[in-house]
């Protein structure tokens, strides 16, 4: 019998475990890539590197790092602003693989890009940040060239929560849900009215009537401010009747 030839345990036991080891040793196999750049000779870091579903990246150097654990498999090597490039590698041939990578520029659609000018005065300046908290409604010099209006009044129409009112001595605005003043603050307001507050360039300003001040040309205006209740007027611009109602208008800068 062929057991015969193996007169000890001892011998067996060898046999076992070198055939053991040689697929161990196949296994062990590794891919040692160094991926540069064709036309400068440049090294390509952060450059994908993969054999099926085993991916890593290059280092700084160019170089990577994979295991073989095929007979025969293909090496993929992508970056981008490169051409993709693949190699078959096996383990007898994969102990050091150079690939360089030929520049391939990636086309992008044309970019444009427009900013607007912060104004230089300060009120301005606080104008657009108290648009960007969001609290009232605002009207920008651009929202306001788009409309063309013919006079401030048809732009207070589009906002919500704005009435405009005519009355017989002129238009006038009315905020939804404004408590009425049981006081008066102008002989000109009847008992119980609640006039809007308006403010020019910061300072107090009283239209006709406290109507809607049209002797204010919308060309001229740079922003304008409405805040309909008590809680969203600004500190600085609460005021005895502010609850009626208070709008902010900016004129443009001078230049």
């Amino acid at each position: 019998m062929r057991l015969a030839l193996f007169r000890s345990p001892g011998a067996a036991a060898a046999l076992a475990l070198a055939l053991l080891a040689a697929p161990a040793r196949a296994q062990d196999a590794y891919v040692a890539v160094h991926v540069t750049d064709a036309a400068t000779a440049a090294p390509v870091a952060d450059a994908e590197v993969s054999i099926g579903s085993t991916r890593t990246r290059t280092d700084n150097a160019g170089r990577a790092l994979l295991p073989l654990r095929a007979a025969r498999a293909t090496l993929t090597v992508r970056r981008l602003g490169y051409a993709d490039q693949q190699r078959d590698v096996t383990p007898g041939s994969a102990a050091a693989v150079e690939i360089a990578l030929a520049p391939s520029p990636v086309a992008i659609a044309a970019l444009s890009a427009t900013g607007q000018r912060m104004p230089m005065s300060p009120p301005l300046q606080r104008f657009y940040q108290r648009m960007e908290r969001g609290r009232g409604s605002f009207l920008t010099r651009e929202q306001i060239e788009r409309r063309k209006p013919r006079r401030l009044t048809d732009l207070f129409r589009e906002i919500p929560g704005v009435r405009v009112t005519m009355t017989n001595r002129g238009e006038r605005l009315m905020m939804t849900g404004a408590t009425p003043a049981m006081y008066r603050v102008d002989p000109r307001w009847e008992a119980g009215d609640c006039p809007v507050q308006y403010f020019l360039d910061g300072v107090s300003y009283l239209p006709d009537y406290a109507g809607v001040p049209n002797d204010v040309r919308p060309d001229e205006v740079e922003g304008i401010e409405v805040y309909r209740r008590l809680s969203e007027v600004p500190v600085e611009y609460r005021r005895r009747g502010a609850e009626c109602g208070v709008v902010l208008i900016w004129l443009k800068e001078r230049t």
